[in-house]
């Protein structure tokens, strides 16, 4: 075996780069090239994607206005392998069968089964498509519509139009299979029951009321029926004698009020006008009762006795 040196590995791989340095060089070149393409690729789509949903947007917001199917037209034109584009022609045609254009939501139908790219998509378009075609009277082809349905979540729907078809062709026993197996999808939807429920009577196109059984007349009450019974006796308390009928006494009507008398007028009473005041009528009379008036009483200073005469003074 032979031994290389260092130097020797050094020369042979420079001589290996200079043999093969253009095809790496190129190679490097292709691979950034393909990275930054592809990268350029996504941005595309992002930003075609980006465009095609406010074009949705747009179409859903003027859905009620005169342009709407212009609107929802663009969207299929210029975004035809969005799956905006699938769900516009989804609208589109409720739209027309609203307006009692079936033909034109046919049409929109077809489209959708043939150019939308979610499978999902797809079996709602068909799903619908064969409740139109049905609805028409075309039972073959929406049976072959509802057999190629294969979406999961749209097995209640998918059941329950088959039992509609099997209905409608009498076959019976099919359309309550058909009813059981959307029961049991749908979590027990109430119209579903109702349809599986009238397949179960004699008459599976009608609903069959009966009608309310009459209420009873009410019987008079008679005086018989205040008896009652003997209460039976406990085993441990002697025997007690049976209560009485009792007799229902007459109500007597009592007897009418008399009318009272109407109240007569009082006559108004005579205004007695008071006399005159006069001199002697003023004078008070004395009052009997009233204490005696008492005597003035004579100061010693103030008496002056008439007898005595005033001693004379020297001068007189």
């Amino acid at each position: 075996m032979e031994q290389y040196t260092d130097d020797e590995r050094v020369e042979n791989l420079k001589a290996w780069v200079k043999e093969s340095g253009a095809s790496i060089g190129v190679g490097i070149a292709l691979g950034v090239i393909a990275l930054f393409g592809w990268r350029a690729w996504v941005d595309y789509q992002n930003a075609r994607m980006e465009l095609a949903s406010h074009a949705y947007d747009a179409f859903i917001e003027a859905v009620a206005k005169p342009d709407a199917r212009e609107r929802g037209q663009k969207v299929l034109t210029d975004f035809p392998q969005s799956p905006y584009a699938a769900l516009a022609a989804l609208r589109l045609a409720q739209l027309a069968l609203d307006s009692g254009d079936a033909a034109t939501a046919i049409q929109r139908l077809e489209w959708v089964i043939s150019n939308a790219q979610l499978d999902e998509l797809r079996d709602i378009a068909r799903l619908r498509l064969a409740r139109a075609q049905w609805a028409a009277g075309q039972l073959e082809s929406a049976q072959k519509l509802l057999d190629s349905v294969t979406t999961a979540t749209l097995n209640a729907e998918r059941d329950e139009l088959k039992g509609d078809l099997h209905l409608a062709r009498n076959e019976t026993a099919k359309a309550r299979s058909a009813y059981a197996a959307a029961l049991a999808a749908s979590g027990g939807n109430r119209l579903v029951q109702w349809k599986l429920d009238q397949l179960a009577g004699p008459t599976p196109d009608a609903l069959l009321i009966p009608a309310p059984a009459p209420l009873p007349e009410p019987q008079p009450v008679k005086s018989e029926s205040a008896e009652t019974a003997p209460v039976p006796a406990r085993a441990d308390e002697p025997a007690t004698e049976s209560v009485p009928a009792v007799e229902l006494t007459p109500v007597v009507e009592a007897a009418p009020v008399a009318e009272l008398a109407p109240a007569k007028e009082l006559e108004p009473m005579p205004v007695v006008e008071p006399a005159p005041v006069t001199a002697e009528s003023a004078q008070v009379a004395p009052n009997p009762l009233a204490e005696p008036a008492a005597a003035p009483v004579a100061h010693p200073d103030d008496a002056v006795p008439a007898s005595s005469p005033l001693p004379a003074t020297p001068g007189q």
